[in-house]
C-alpha cells in the first residue's frame, strides 16, 4: 500500500515537471511567434490559462489548450498589456527625472516610486492571474488587483518569496531557466493568488456573519 502510494507521488511529481517543461517552451516558442511584442502576453496569459487547468486538476491536452487560449485571448490580452506597459513607462521615467534630481523633496519622491513601482509589479501579477480566474472588464482586474495587493499582503509576501526562491534556482542550476523559469514563475502567481482569494472569502464570510 505504502509503496503504491510512492509510486504515485513520483509519477505525479514526474508529471508535473514533465508538464511544466513543456509549458515553458511553447511560451517561448508563442511569445516568439508573436515577435515578442504581440506575443508575450497572449503567451502569459496562455500559460496561465493552461496552468490553472492543471491546478482544478483538469487534464486537458497541452498543446491544443495553451494554442486555444492564445488565439482566444490575443487582442484582449495586448489590450492589457499596452495598459500595462504605459503605466510602467509612466513610472520608469518617473523615477529617472527624480534621480536627476539633487534636492531632499526629489530624493523622497524617488524612494516612494521605487516603492510604487514595486506594489505595481504585484498589481500586475495578481491582474493576469485575475484575467484567467474571472471573466471582467480589464478595468476591474486592475481594481481587484489593486485593493489585494493593499489588503492582502500575506499572499504578497508569498510571491516576493516565491520569486526569489525561483530565481535562486534558475541562477544556481544550469539549463533550469530554459526548461521552468516562466512556468515556474505562473505556478507562484497561481498560487499565491489563490491564497489572496480565499483570504479575501473568509472576510467577506466574517462580515456577513
Amino acid at each position: 500500500m505504502k509503496l503504491g502510494s510512492f509510486s504515485n507521488a513520483v509519477y505525479t511529481f514526474c508529471d508535473w515537471i514533465a508538464r511544466l517543461a513543456y509549458i515553458n517552451l511553447l511560451w517561448i516558442l508563442f511569445t516568439l511567434s508573436g515577435f515578442v511584442m504581440f506575443g508575450f502576453f497572449p503567451a502569459t496569459i496562455a500559460m496561465l490559462a493552461t496552468l490553472r487547468q492543471f491546478l482544478l486538476k483538469n487534464h486537458p491536452p497541452v498543446f491544443r489548450t495553451f494554442w486555444q487560449y492564445y488565439k482566444k485571448e490575443f487582442f484582449n490580452s495586448n489590450k492589457l498589456g499596452l495598459i500595462i506597459v504605459i503605466i510602467g513607462l509612466i513610472l520608469y521615467m518617473n523615477i529617472n527625472f527624480l534621480q536627476s534630481s539633487s534636492n531632499q523633496g526629489s530624493a523622497f519622491l524617488f524612494y516612494s516610486s521605487i516603492i510604487m513601482s514595486g506594489m505595481y509589479f504585484l498589481i500586475i501579477c495578481y491582474t493576469l492571474a485575475s484575467y484567467v480566474e474571472f471573466e471582467q472588464p480589464l478595468g476591474t482586474h486592475l481594481k481587484n488587483a489593486l485593493l489585494i495587493t493593499v489588503y492582502s499582503p500575506l499572499p504578497s509576501l508569498f510571491m516576493i518569496f516565491g520569486f526569489g526562491a525561483v530565481y535562486f534556482a534558475v541562477t544556481k542550476i544550469s539549463g533550469l531557466g530554459f526548461f521552468f523559469s516562466i512556468s515556474l514563475l505562473g505556478l507562484v502567481i497561481l498560487s499565491s493568488a489563490n491564497l489572496a482569494y480565499k483570504r479575501v472569502a473568509q472576510k467577506q464570510e466574517k462580515l456577513s456573519t
